[in-house]
């Protein structure tokens, strides 16, 4: 082996055009660092080297082997990050379903379920089943029993003037009981064909054309007013006054007359065959009198003066009718 010449060195494979830097040489375009070089644009850190641009890391790395904007996958997502990022999704939306789905069959099988196919109506004697069935079934809701059970619950139900207490259970759901605590009649009057029926307080709590049994019928009184769960307005307030306290102690003692006369200002009852006159006023004290005395009387027929009676004066007449239209005065005093 002799000595390089000039173009083995330098020649055309040399710096020019072949030599070791020359075109095809070490450091020429296509040597290490040329264009197919070990940092060409296909080398290492070139186009398709392990830096390059469809490289290890594509887009990363520029066509010399800088850091790019792209990821590694050329622009897209990495597909484990993308996997576990759509399983945070489902495990999101997944509660969501079961509750939606969840609410939707409890709503159906209370729709179903629950609708009212038969109401049970208890303790009432006046007031019509159909009545209680309407105040029930008040609004386009009330075909659910859960609903009617829950509104009464709550206090939210309506309850009419008549009924002093309503309550509401569930036999079945379907199956709705409602037990009714009516008011207490005390007494009637008539007007034409009806039959007017009113609580303690006066207030009109039953209107009909029949007569309901041993209660007491009340007569001479002016009406000015009668209109159902309202109050009755007299034209003579005191002396209506003094019969609704009259009927509310006769309850009381349980004393039931066939009827109630208010005539001339005073007060009349008829028990029996004996006429107890009253007077104007009416009290606590000549009511309780009335039974032990009428114990007494039996049968016997006549007018129980109880006018005069009071705390103070304990005096009570009784004038007894005899055959022949004679009368007879008794006087009884009662300490």
């Amino acid at each position: 082996m002799g000595r390089r010449t000039d173009r083995e060195t330098y020649g055309t494979r040399g710096y020019p055009d072949e030599g070791r830097y020359g075109g095809h040489g070490r450091y020429s375009s296509e040597s290490r660092y040329g264009n197919s070089g070990r940092y060409s644009s296909e080398s290492r850190y070139g186009g398709y080297g392990q830096y390059g641009n469809e490289g290890r890391y594509g887009g990363q790395y520029d066509d010399y082997g800088r850091r790019g904007g792209c990821d590694p996958y050329g622009g897209g997502e990495r597909p484990g990050r993308r996997r576990r990022r759509k399983k945070k999704r489902l495990r999101f939306l997944y509660p969501l379903v079961v509750t939606f789905l969840g609410l939707a069959i409890t709503g159906l099988l209370i729709v179903v379920l629950f609708k009212v196919q038969k109401i049970e109506i208890a303790g009432n004697q006046y007031c019509t089943d159909k009545q209680v069935r309407e105040m029930v079934q008040n609004d386009k809701y009330s075909v659910n029993a859960l609903y009617i059970f829950g509104k009464y619950m709550a206090g939210k139900g309506e309850v009419l003037p008549c009924f002093d207490s309503v309550t509401v259970t569930l036999k079945a759901p379907w199956h709705v009981k409602v037990s009714v605590k009516e008011k207490t009649i005390i007494g009637y009057i008539t007007e034409g064909e009806e039959n007017i029926y009113f609580d303690k307080d006066g207030l009109v709590i039953y209107i009909s054309g029949e007569v309901i049994e041993s209660l007491t019928r009340v007569e001479g009184i002016p009406i000015k007013s009668i209109k159902l769960y309202q109050q009755m307005e007299s034209g003579d307030p005191g002396i209506f006054e003094e019969i609704l306290e009259t009927t509310k102690e006769l309850k009381k003692y349980e004393l039931t007359p066939k009827k109630l006369v208010c005539k001339d200002g005073s007060i009349y009852l008829y028990i029996n065959n004996v006429r107890v006159s009253l007077g104007s006023t009416v009290s606590v004290e000549k009511i309780a009198q009335i039974p032990p005395i009428m114990e007494k009387l039996g049968r016997t027929k006549g007018v129980l003066h109880m006018e005069n009676y009071s705390e103070n004066r304990e005096t009570i007449t009784f004038e007894k009718k005899k055959a022949g239209k004679k009368k007879e005065k008794d006087t009884e005093k009662e300490n």
